[in-house]
């Protein structure tokens, strides 16, 4: 049985999860709170909370399960599109997004030389003046343009363009720039569109994939539509470990005739 959530509830127990992930520990008193209001885990701090996955930019649906206010297991939603219930290993690895023992918590500023690997722990007040302050040196300096803007595909994308439109830079790029973005801008200017849909359904025969690699752990839903294509029979350019074993296969052949 589905479980509805409020969009009250949905909004306490993601704001509270935000400071849960940048603790990376127990979950917080807050975030315990709100998941125990709306009846994911129970007052032992065991259960399921609804979250969604960050690994890449399909963000599958995923459910959290909590032990003793702690994630211990990841698992697709099997209501989201995108998950249907599995997550790839991509996504079972940003469990370790927030519990991995070398994260990063706080700011950190280098005392020593560049490459000297010397750092000291920072307030986050004092890391962003310093970085402010040098930003603004830059600007004063050489211009705006001086300035080059890169984050990756995420939620917080948004709060490094606005940041990116305040300065007055031009120079911005993500992850997307040398994914999707070159995609789309080529299918723009030659097609009039975004990107072409991609329909695996069962009257498609022959697939051409072209600069993409599906089975990578990456567009979840899309792989698993493309794999159920390939089972019904559909042929076509495909990644496929046999044609690299075939090749290796033939360059041990060619070797040994030549060393003959």
């Amino acid at each position: 049985m589905t479980k509805t959530i409020s969009r009250r509830d949905f909004l306490k127990i993601g704001a509270a999860g935000a400071g849960a992930l940048a603790l990376g520990q127990m979950l917080p008193a807050k975030v315990a709170q709100a998941a125990r209001a709306a009846g994911h885990i129970n007052a032992e701090g065991d259960g399921f909370v609804h979250s969604m996955c960050e690994m890449c930019v399909w963000r599958c649906g995923l459910i959290a399960k909590i032990k003793e206010g702690r994630v211990v297991k990841l698992d697709g939603n099997p209501e989201h599109s995108h998950s249907r219930g599995n997550l790839c290993p991509r996504g079972q690895s940003g469990l370790m997004n927030t519990y991995d023992p070398d994260r990063v918590l706080t700011p950190l500023i280098r005392v020593g030389k560049r490459g000297e690997g010397k750092f000291r722990q920072a307030s986050w007040e004092e890391a962003l003046d310093l970085v402010a302050s040098k930003m603004t040196e830059i600007k004063n300096k050489y211009g705006a343009e001086a300035m080059v803007f890169s984050s990756t595909h995420n939620l917080s994308q948004p709060l490094f363009e606005n940041l990116l439109y305040g300065f007055g830079s031009p120079n911005y790029g993500t992850q997307r720039s040398l994914c999707f973005n070159a995609m789309i801008v080529a299918n723009t200017m030659t097609y009039g569109m975004e990107e072409p849909a991609r329909i695996y359904d069962d009257k498609l025969k022959y697939i051409l994939l072209t600069g993409r690699n599906l089975l990578e752990a990456i567009s979840t839903s899309e792989t698993h539509d493309l794999i159920m294509a390939i089972d019904r029979g559909a042929k076509g350019g495909l990644p496929r470990p046999a044609l690299h074993q075939d090749r290796l296969k033939s360059d041990r052949v060619a070797a040994h005739q030549t060393r003959k």
